[in-house]
């Protein structure tokens, strides 16, 4: 079998996945496909450098100035793993020559391709974010043609020219659906790969509102937190204008992924990195209403979506976010009220009154049992002090 071509696999699936377009997935890519990608990686320079543009004008949506790209090892294990998951879902791989042990071995690769070092410098991160930020827009277009004497389905494939032709006399019909991510990527095959693979893009699964995306673990993302760019980046996406419930939709998320922190051990470091976060981003719902004729007002947003009437409809972690900063006043007070708050009057008021709405809308017993969880964790005990004067005789 003639040796693939790492050029060919940049623009026929990478370049794309970037840039949107057709991806072209065939047979599944070994172990040693991938190490004579890496071997020829510095010779395909056209294929290249068309992917790290394509990679910095996605970047410069999110960035004033985007880092030097250049694709590499990581990135093409990253896309390798995303190709032969895309692979697994293609109709060819359930034909009889792909056996139950070739498709073991291909799961077994992809996992392995998915599971490169986590991202914590800035570059790495805008990176694997700028390759996978397409990943929840991937689509697969179905087609069914039928005709008087029978009918054929196309998966993701373009149906024969033969089969339209004498379209009256055969009474060809053909209808097309599109199957999503959720039929491509979160299913039971797929998931645990994919969860893998984004776990290495901890941008992405911030970046998106997905409802399907796989959980996230904030301690692979507080690296994230650490970048005022990139962070702001993340609470302008979060925050993004609509109805109550969509506005609320990707902070409820984060503060669910904050719970299941909760339930670990977390560094107080990055317990803390992430607390201040959700503030933050309560901050900003009250700084949107500080246009508000009547300051004194109740907020609309906290009275849709806190109604009493919707406490068994509440997206997770909804309640823990708006609960916060009214726990983090007994808890950490510093942590409650970001500085400058109280030097704007506006903003001041309408914080009071989001806070008054919240101890209304969640009860008490519900704050003071986040109080309890938040000060296990804030306030773990340091290890005793030692007297290296006395320990020195």
């Amino acid at each position: 079998m003639a040796r693939r071509s790492v050029a060919e696999f940049l623009e026929s699936f990478v370049l794309p996945l970037v840039a949107g377009g057709e991806l072209k997935v065939s047979r599944p890519i070994s172990v040693t496909d991938l190490q004579h990608f890496e071997e020829d990686l510095p010779h395909a320079s056209q294929q290249l450098v068309a992917v790290d543009e394509a990679r910095t004008q996605v970047l410069a949506e999110l960035v004033v100035r985007p880092p030097s790209l250049v694709l590499d090892a990581d990135e093409l294990h990253l896309a390798a793993a995303l190709y032969n998951i895309l692979f697994m879902i293609h109709p060819d791989s359930e034909g009889p020559l792909i056996t139950g042990s070739a498709r073991i071995r291909v799961t077994s690769t992809a996992r392995h391709m998915a599971a490169q070092p986590l991202s914590r410098t800035r570059r790495r991160i805008l990176a694997r974010h700028a390759l996978l930020h397409n990943l929840f827009e991937l689509t697969r277009i179905d087609t069914k043609v039928s005709w008087w004497t029978g009918s054929a389905r196309f998966l993701g494939q373009k149906p024969p020219a033969r089969l339209g032709r004498w379209r009256t006399v055969r009474r060809v019909r053909q209808e097309t659906s599109t199957a999503s991510y959720e039929d491509l990527l979160a299913s039971e095959l797929a998931t645990p790969i994919t969860s893998t693979l984004l776990r290495r893009s901890p941008l992405t699964l911030l970046l998106t509102s997905h409802a399907n995306a796989p959980v996230l673990h904030w301690e692979d993302a507080t690296c994230v937190l650490a970048d005022p760019e990139l962070t702001r980046a993340v609470a302008y996406e979060a925050l993004r204008p609509g109805d109550p419930d969509r506005q609320v939709t990707g902070p409820a998320r984060y503060a669910a992924a904050f719970e299941q922190m909760l339930e670990r051990t977390p560094k107080v470091s990055e317990l803390r990195t992430v607390v201040a976060f959700l503030v933050h981003l309560n901050v900003l719902l009250a700084l949107a209403e500080t246009r508000m004729r009547d300051l004194s007002a109740r907020s609309p947003l906290i009275t849709t979506v806190l109604a009493p009437e919707r406490a068994g409809q509440r997206a997770r972690g909804l309640t823990t976010f708006f609960a916060l900063p009214n726990a983090l006043s007994k808890a950490d007070p510093l942590l409650a009220v970001p500085p400058g708050l109280i030097d704007d009057s506006r903003l001041a008021k309408r914080w009071q009154i989001h806070r008054e709405q919240v101890a209304d809308g969640v009860g008490e017993a519900v704050i003071t049992a986040l109080v309890d969880r938040l000060s296990r964790h804030l306030h773990a005990e340091l290890p005793p002090a030692v007297d290296i004067s006395r320990s020195a005789h």
